[in-house]
C-alpha cells in the first residue's frame, strides 16, 4: 500500500474502515457457510431416504418372515397330527375320510390366521381336504392336479419344503378356479411318521394383497417389489408386476437378472434403492426410488440455500453499516467509564449529550451498569436463599422404614400377646410424631431431641427385648440449646441399624450423651455394634469431607448430618467417626456454644 494510498484510508471516516476490512469477510464466510450447509442437507436427505427404504424393506422381510414361519409351523403341526397321520398312512381302497377333530382342528387353525386364505390336502389314500376362508373359489379336483403339476414326481423327490410359487389369475397352471386374486403358494409333501415316506402334499394360499399391505403404508414414497428365490416377482407396491421375471423391472438392466446380483444390475444413475434379504425364505425385498425426486428436492434446497445467503449478505452488509455508524470519538468515555466499572466502581455512569447513536449507546451503557449492580445484589440475596432450602431439604430427608417396622411390632405384639406394652408403645412412637412434627419448626432444644430419642429406643428395646440397653445422659446447662429437628435421632437409627442388630449374640448398647465442653457443645453417639474396618472407616471419613453426596449412597445419615452441621452452624463445627471392628462406633459432634 503507498503513502498516497495509506493517507486515503487513514482520512475516511470509521465506518468505511469497518466496511472496507469486514464485507469481504463477511461474503466469504456467508458463502462457505451456505455451500456448506447446502452439502449438509444433502447427506441428510440422502441418508434419510436411505434409511427410509432400508427401514421400510425390513418391515416388510419381518412380516414376510412371521407368515412364512407361521406357514411352516402349520404344516409342521398338520405332518404331527395323529388324524392326518392315519390318514396318509391308510390303505388307498379303503374310503379314508378325515375325522371331525381333525376337521375342527384345522378350522382353528385357519379362523386364528386370517391372511391364510386356502388350506389343500392332496392324496392318493383320500379324498381331497380344501379349506377356504372366503369360500370364493375351489381347488382343482386331486386326478386333475396329479396330471398337471407333477404330484408323482414330488413324492419320488426328497425335498422337503417346495419353493413358494405366486398364482396369478387367468394362468394355465391356476389350481384354484373362480378366484380372480392373485395368491402365494407355499406346497410342502407330507410324510408318513414311520419311514418318512411320502405319500401327500400340502397347500397354503395367501391372498397377495394381504401381504401389500405390510408395506404399502411404510415406504415413504418408494416403490417395493418382493422378489422370490426364483427370480420372479411375488409382490410389489402397485400390483402390476405379480408373477413376472425381474428382469422386465425398470429398475434393472440387462438381458437376464438373477436375485443374487441385484446390487449389480441396477441403474444407479437413475433409481436409489435398498436391498434386503430374508435369512428365512431368501426373499429379496427391493425398495427404489427414482433419482430424480432426489434431485428434485436437492434443487429446491439448492435454490433455497442460495436465496438465504443471497439475504444473509445483504443483511450483513447493513448490519455492519449501523453498527459502523455507533463508533465515533466520543466512545472513549464510555472505555474509560467500562475501565474503572472493571475495576469494582459500581456506581459509574456517562455523560449522555444527544440522542444520536453515541447518545444511545451511552444510555445503555448506563443501564447495563445499574442492571449488573442489581443483579449481584440479587445473586447474593439468592446465595441466602438457596442456603436456607438447601437446609430444609436436608431436614426433610428422613428415611420412613423405621415407622413401618416399629407398626408391624406394635401389630404383632398387640395379636400374639395382648399386652399392656402395647398402649405405651403406641404412646411412645404418639410423643416420636409429635416431637417430628414440631408444630412446623425447623429447629427444637436438646431436651425435645433427647425425649424423641428416648421414645425410639424404647420401641426398638421392645422389638429386641433382651439385645437392646441404652443410656441417655444430656447436661442440664444445654437442655435449651438449639438444633435442628430430627438431628441426632438418625445417628441413634445408623448405630441400631448397622450395628446393633447385626451382633451375634444378645449384648447390644447403645449411649447418647451430650454435654458442655468448653465454649463447645459435645454430642457424642456411641454403640457397641459391629463397627467398621480400616477401610470402609477410611472411606466414609472421606464421604464426610466431601460436600457432594457418595454415589454409592454409601452413609447417607452421617453425610446427611454432616450437611446439615455445616449449613447451620458454619465451619465452626465439625463430625467426626471413630470405630473398629468388632468393637463398635463412636460419633461425634462439636457444635459452638454462644452464651449470650
Amino acid at each position: 500500500m503507498g503513502t498516497r494510498s495509506l493517507r486515503s484510508y487513514l482520512n475516511l471516516p470509521i465506518r468505511y474502515k469497518i466496511l472496507f476490512w469486514f464485507v469481504p469477510l463477511l461474503v466469504a464466510t456467508i458463502t462457505a457457510t451456505g455451500v456448506y450447509s447446502f452439502r449438509i442437507a444433502e447427506n441428510e436427505l440422502t441418508t434419510k431416504i436411505g434409511a427410509e427404504q432400508t427401514s421400510a424393506a425390513k418391515q416388510a422381510i419381518d412380516h414376510l418372515d412371521y407368515i412364512a414361519q407361521d406357514a411352516i409351523d402349520i404344516s409342521n403341526f398338520l405332518f404331527l397330527l395323529p388324524d392326518i397321520q392315519a390318514l396318509i398312512t391308510s390303505d388307498p381302497s379303503s374310503d379314508a375320510y378325515v375325522t371331525r377333530s381333525a376337521i375342527d382342528a384345522i378350522n382353528r387353525l385357519m379362523v386364528t390366521r386370517p391372511y391364510f386364505q386356502y388350506l389343500t390336502i392332496y392324496s392318493s389314500h383320500f379324498g381331497s381336504i380344501q379349506f377356504n376362508n372366503k369360500g370364493l373359489s375351489t381347488a382343482m379336483p386331486f386326478e386333475e392336479y396329479r396330471e398337471r403339476f407333477r404330484y408323482d414326481d414330488m413324492m419320488k423327490e426328497d425335498a422337503a419344503v417346495a419353493p413358494w410359487s405366486v398364482e396369478v389369475p387367468g394362468k394355465e397352471d391356476s389350481i384354484f378356479s373362480g378366484d380372480t386374486k392373485n395368491k402365494l403358494l407355499l406346497t410342502r409333501v407330507l410324510k408318513n411318521d414311520m419311514d418318512y415316506a411320502s405319500e401327500g402334499v400340502l397347500i397354503l394360499g395367501i391372498d397377495e394383497k394381504d401381504i401389500r399391505k405390510s408395506y404399502s403404508t411404510s415406504g415413504g414414497g418408494s416403490q417395493i417389489a418382493v422378489i422370490g428365490t426364483d427370480g420372479k416377482v411375488i409382490s410389489d407396491s402397485e400390483g402390476s408386476w405379480i408373477g413376472r421375471p425381474m428382469r422386465d423391472l425398470p429398475f434393472f438392466r440387462g438381458a437376464s437378472v438373477a436375485p443374487a446380483s441385484i446390487r449389480d444390475h441396477i441403474d444407479t444413475s437413475k433409481w436409489v434403492y435398498a436391498d434386503v434379504v430374508s435369512p428365512l425364505t431368501g426373499w429379496h425385498v427391493l425398495a427404489v426410488q427414482p433419482r430424480s425426486e432426489l434431485v428434485k428436492q436437492l434443487g429446491r434446497i439448492q435454490w433455497l440455500t442460495a436465496v438465504i445467503v443471497c439475504a444473509t449478505i445483504v443483511l450483513s452488509l447493513a448490519a455492519s453499516w449501523a453498527v459502523a455508524g455507533f463508533i465515533s470519538k466520543p466512545i472513549r468515555r464510555v472505555l474509560i467509564s467500562m475501565k474503572k466499572f472493571q475495576k469494582g466502581d459500581f456506581t459509574q455512569q456517562v455523560k449522555v449529550l444527544g440522542q444520536d447513536e453515541i447518545g444511545q449507546l451511552g444510555m445503555g451503557y448506563n443501564t447495563m451498569v445499574q442492571r449488573i449492580k442489581e443483579l449481584i445484589e440479587d445473586v447474593y440475596s439468592f446465595q441466602l436463599q438457596q442456603k436456607q432450602a438447601e437446609l430444609k431439604v436436608l431436614q426433610s430427608q428422613i428415611n420412613p422404614h423405621f415407622l413401618y417396622n416399629t407398626l408391624n411390632t406394635i401389630a404383632w405384639t398387640a395379636h400374639k400377646n395382648g399386652d399392656p406394652l402395647v398402649e405405651e408403645m403406641i404412646y411412645a412412637l404418639s410423643g416420636m410424631f409429635k416431637i417430628s412434627l414440631n408444630q412446623g419448626r425447623d429447629v427444637t432444644d436438646l431436651r425435645q431431641e433427647f425425649q424423641l430419642i428416648d421414645h425410639y429406643l424404647f420401641l426398638q428395646k421392645m422389638r429386641f427385648p433382651s439385645k437392646i440397653a441404652y443410656e441417655l445422659e444430656l447436661d442440664e446447662r444445654i437442655a435449651d440449646f438449639t438444633v435442628p429437628k430430627l438431628f441426632i435421632q438418625p445417628l441413634v437409627e445408623n448405630a441400631i441399624v448397622h450395628g446393633i442388630e447385626s451382633l451375634a449374640d444378645d449384648a447390644g448398647f447403645v449411649h447418647v450423651a451430650a454435654a458442655l465442653d468448653g465454649d463447645a457443645v459435645r454430642i457424642e453417639v456411641t454403640d457397641n455394634g459391629i463397627g467398621l474396618t480400616a477401610e470402609k472407616l477410611d472411606r466414609v471419613a472421606q464421604t464426610l469431607r466431601s460436600e457432594r453426596p457418595s454415589p454409592e449412597g454409601e452413609s447417607y445419615a452421617l453425610q446427611n448430618i454432616a450437611a446439615r452441621v455445616r449449613l447451620f452452624y458454619g465451619e465452626k463445627a465439625s463430625l467426626d467417626i471413630q470405630s473398629e471392628a468388632g468393637s463398635g462406633t463412636r460419633v461425634r459432634i462439636r457444635l459452638p456454644y454462644d452464651r449470650r
